[in-house]
């Protein structure tokens, strides 16, 4: 008999091969999972910071048309979040304006005007104006499958909302009119 055949084998060791594949398991279907949907909250917050700086941007402007020409042509809050996995579908942007009590609100979109009631200085003032900007994303996890699971394995979608005050209550010098309106 050889010395190799006459030495047993020793028992360390032999549960190697079963933790080799219960630790694969956890790597695979916990772990990956686990940081793939920790993105998703993540992207939230860069993008929802996003959202608010665009809108602080909006509300500087000089007349309420110039906020909706920015808004429709400056596209670099929606590149950033391009790159940062988050795809944005729709946007739209509404002027809030609240009165003096709570029931006294109003939203005006686009094409509307504020009637002289709302205006700074009309019988329903002070009033506070906001420019609200509405957008619908599309929140990618970290890795996409085939699956359909959403943040794990396809985007979320998501609306965001952001609010910022809008700061030029003047008149225009030329026309009168308030550049709120114009």
């Amino acid at each position: 008999m050889s010395r190799a055949s006459r030495i047993s084998r020793s028992k360390n060791g032999h549960a190697i091969s079963e933790f080799s594949a219960a630790f694969v398991f956890f790597v695979c279907f916990v772990l990956v999972p686990l940081i793939d949907f920790g993105f998703v909250p993540l992207r939230y917050l860069i993008s929802q910071g996003v959202l608010n700086e665009a809108t602080h941007r909006l509300s500087l402007s000089q007349k309420r048309s110039e906020a909706y020409n920015l808004l429709d042509g400056d596209f670099w809050w929606r590149n950033f979040l391009d790159k940062c996995g988050v795809t944005v579908a729709d946007t739209s942007m509404n002027l809030l304006v609240c009165g003096q009590s709570a029931s006294d609100s109003m939203s005006c979109p686009k094409d509307s005007t504020l009637a002289a009631d709302w205006l700074p200085g009309g019988s329903k003032g002070p009033c506070i104006y906001s420019i609200e900007v509405t957008t619908t994303c599309e929140i990618a996890p970290l890795f996409h499958g085939s699956a359909g699971l959403p943040g794990f394995t396809s985007p979320v979608p998501i609306t965001l909302k952001s609010r910022s005050q809008w700061e030029n209550l003047g008149r225009d010098p030329q026309t009168g009119a308030y550049y709120i309106n114009e």
